[in-house]
């Protein structure tokens, strides 16, 4: 076997240089990064929409509830003063479609339905008396209640003439239920029977006939 010349003896191979990535190659690497970055820049639009959105909705929550009871808060006899009414507690105006009032499971229409059940006999001179009692209300629904609006059901002031009346409609308003169906400025729609918490709906599925009219 012969030997190498002296002089290719001390040689090493020359180091190879790194392929340089083709254009294509680059080409796609761009491509790839603008992908990830429009996608990043993407879900960040989204999350401050959404985020915006939110604080639109919080800025716009309706939320009704039943206030009732038979005080103005001076103490004094004659200013009492039995409430039964719908306000809207939330932050946003409440588009309130439908109002419903029952008092024993017999739905009520108007305060003449509620008081031959709950306060007065039917009789000769009923209407008289029913008139002379002194009775505010309203209609509640179809309403736009403002954010700290109220709408009275009924109310009723104790005067000499209707203390009996007033005894009665202050025990019966206890058993008085109601519910309702309201959406906010945004189209956001709630049904509630006033003890549970609200439940969201797709929209308010209102019979008229059964609105209370006061």
């Amino acid at each position: 076997m012969n030997d190498l010349p002296e002089d290719n003896k001390d040689q090493t191979p020359a180091p190879q240089r790194g392929r340089r990535p083709s254009k294509d190659t680059l080409n796609l690497v761009i491509a790839v990064c603008a992908v990830l970055i429009s996608a990043a820049s993407f879900v960040a639009s989204y999350m401050q929409s959404e985020a915006a959105f939110r604080q639109v909705q919080a800025e716009t929550w309706p939320y009704l509830q039943i206030e009732s009871g038979n005080t103005n808060g001076t103490g004094v006899d004659h200013d009492r003063f039995i409430t039964y009414r719908l306000a809207n507690v939330g932050v946003g105006p409440a588009d309130v479609k439908s109002f419903e009032l029952y008092y024993e499971g017999n739905h009520i229409k108007t305060i003449n339905d509620l008081m031959p059940l709950c306060c007065m006999t039917v009789g000769e001179g009923y209407n008289e008396q029913l008139r002379a009692a002194g009775f505010v209300t309203s209609t509640p629904a179809p309403k736009i209640l403002a954010s700290g609006g109220n709408a009275y059901v009924f109310g009723l002031p104790l005067r000499d003439h209707n203390s009996e009346l007033w005894s009665k409609l202050d025990r019966a308003r206890f058993e008085l239920k109601a519910k309702a169906c309201y959406c906010s400025l945004l189209g956001e729609c709630y049904e509630t029977d006033f003890v549970s918490s609200p439940v969201e709906v797709t929209m308010c599925r209102v019979k008229p006939e059964l609105n209370y009219k006061g």
